[in-house]
């Protein structure tokens, strides 16, 4: 059930008989992608901030004996157009947490003191990342796609700017980007809608709307370096090659992810079953799509022994070109059909993903496409439109290479030729 408030808050209810428990998620139209580059990061250290105590839940104790002390949980997270708060909650209990998180997002105090805290506790977040090569080599992969661009920034910002984020800024930014008409409420569980609708109605009527600027447009550019290297002391050396995708309203979005699941999600995929499996060159290899409003990216990341790393890109190159080159065979298409629609029915049997599917969805299309309509949209996929977005997708001109590892930064023109098939 959809209900908008007059200062066009969405709100989104669905009634799952059988539950005992409800979620909440608040989606904002706001994170990484709509900050100027001289405070990026602000978009996450504000979701760090709004836990950290409100008007009438002082400390970040206070929201989380809230939320805790009736059994629920909580969470927030921030990525490059959505930023979201969730918690899960006994059913009887909604009224209670629905109260603390309105307070939470609506009166965060942004105590100094607590800035600070939070402040070095980000630093320490962002430090650490560069502790993990397998997280970092992502990040890497999306800064070789879109350099210089929001798309290509870690949401978290880096220690630089995050240093110099003052307290004033957030609260500016929060002005502009929180507001009634930026959020999206979705509701799952045995609840009563009516009793939610008035619930929702009291805490958010009376927050005034407001226009906030927009993203700005960030395409992929051509021609440039293809290839990122950092050396490191690693065991592994970690792998990201990364392709254009697809927007996820763009006709090529459904394609694309039943490529991403031909050729690494899962056990069966591709490149599971040729490069470990057979070649043996990689202990650990998938892939994923990142898809936003005007373009996206699949990537394909690889652990492998550093003295395999140019074979290892080189089989990965095979599989794209594979696809490129070959209709996708009649058995394997429906096998593929039968595990993307089992991922999205089974990603639905809970509460907090009913919420969040909803929310986004909501948030991101300015509608909800309900299950039915999404699987026929995978169903509807032909052989032809796979090879179509692969020939599109997986051009030479679109593979960036992201490396970190042992490798000497010199190999760099090495793996630019390999990227092109030479």
């Amino acid at each position: 059930m959809r209900t908008t408030l007059h200062n066009g808050l969405r709100l989104l209810t669905t009634h799952m008989p059988g539950m005992r428990s409800a979620s909440i998620s608040f989606f904002f139209n706001v994170g990484s992608r709509y900050e100027p580059e001289d405070i990026s990061g602000i978009s996450h250290f504000i979701e760090h901030m709004l836990f950290k105590g409100s008007q009438q839940y002082p400390s970040a104790k206070a929201i989380s004996d809230a939320i805790e002390g009736v059994g629920g949980s909580f969470n927030g997270s921030t990525g490059k157009e959505l930023t979201n708060y969730t918690a899960r909650v006994p059913g009887e209990y909604l009224s209670v947490v629905l109260q603390a998180m309105a307070d939470m997002i609506r009166h965060p105090l942004f105590d100094p003191t607590e800035v600070e805290k939070e402040r070095g506790v980000i630093i320490e977040e962002l430090s650490a990342t560069q502790d993990d090569p397998q997280e970092w080599v992502n990040l890497l992969a999306d800064e070789v796609m879109w350099p210089g661009l929001p798309l290509g920034r870690d949401d978290a910002g880096s220690v630089e700017v995050v240093s110099r984020i003052q307290r004033q800024q957030m609260l500016d930014y929060l002005g502009t980007y929180y507001r009634p008409n930026s959020l999206v409420l979705s509701i799952a569980g045995n609840i009563d809608h009516e009793q939610v609708i008035a619930q929702v109605k009291q805490l958010f009527e009376d927050w005034e709307p407001a226009e906030h600027p927009l993203w700005t447009e960030s395409l992929p550019p051509r021609g440039v370096s293809p290839v990122r290297m950092i050396q490191k002391d690693t065991e592994q050396t970690n792998i990201c090659l990364a392709t254009l995708g697809a927007a996820y309203a763009s006709s090529d979005y459904y394609p694309l992810l039943l490529i991403n699941g031909i050729l690494g999600d899962g056990m069966s995929s591709r490149l599971f079953q040729s490069i470990r499996e057979e070649q043996g060159l990689a202990y650990d290899i998938g892939s994923y799509v990142n898809s936003y409003y005007e373009t996206g990216s699949l990537v394909v990341s690889a652990g492998v022994d550093p003295s395999r790393a140019s074979a290892a890109v080189r089989a990965i190159i095979a599989e794209l070109t594979r696809l490129r080159q070959e209709p996708v065979p009649a058995d394997e298409m429906q096998r593929i059909k039968a595990y993307v629609r089992g991922g999205i029915l089974l990603g639905l049997e809970g509460t907090q993903q009913m919420a969040s599917w909803l929310g986004s969805q909501e948030c991101l299309y300015n509608r909800v496409w309900n299950v039915d309509e999404v699987i026929a949209k995978v169903d509807a996929v032909t052989v032809e439109d796979i090879q179509r977005v692969a020939r599109n997708c997986f051009a030479p001109e679109w593979r960036r290479l992201a490396i970190i590892g042992p490798d000497s930064p010199h190999r760099v023109e090495q793996f630019n030729r390999l990227l092109t098939g030479a």
